[in-house]
């Protein structure tokens, strides 16, 4: 019973945010067939996370107009240290190749970039002026 617990626990921590449920269909014999569980719940996991890797649209001008809608002001907080988690992310949006040289981008032009009172599309078009259009818009103005 012991080993029963401990390969549960182990199979949920492969999984993830997963977890095993052990029904009617994983029981042979009164024994629970935890691989077949395990497999089940790692598969599951597997396939959410291969999904969200081929998600294309946290890449997209519209992504970004609302990250930066909601995140403005840790963004700018952000901006003016040069680092942060939102930087980063804005950063990943951006298809930036180096994230360090985008926020050092982003730092250097804080002045610019921060003028005004700036709603999220207008803040975009001057961040886009300061460090390249990203290839999702290059793509879209080229139609």
């Amino acid at each position: 019973m012991i080993r029963l617990g401990a390969l549960a626990l182990a199979g949920t921590a492969l999984a993830g945010c997963s977890q095993i449920t052990i029904t009617s269909d994983t029981i042979v014999d009164g024994t629970a067939r935890i691989a077949d569980a395990t497999t089940n719940a790692v598969q599951g996991t597997s396939n959410v996370t291969t999904n969200t890797a081929n998600d294309v649209d946290a890449r997209t001008h519209a992504a970004r107009r609302e990250f930066v809608g909601s995140q403005m002001a840790m963004i700018k907080r952000e901006a003016a240290r040069g680092q942060g988690e939102n930087l980063e992310t804005l950063a990943y949006m951006m298809h930036a190749e180096d994230t360090q040289a985008f926020e050092h981008q982003v730092q250097a032009n804080y002045a610019s970039l921060f003028a005004g009172d700036a709603d999220a599309e207008q803040w975009l078009t001057g961040l886009y002026e300061v460090v390249g259009t990203p290839p999702d818009m290059q793509v879209a103005s080229a139609r």
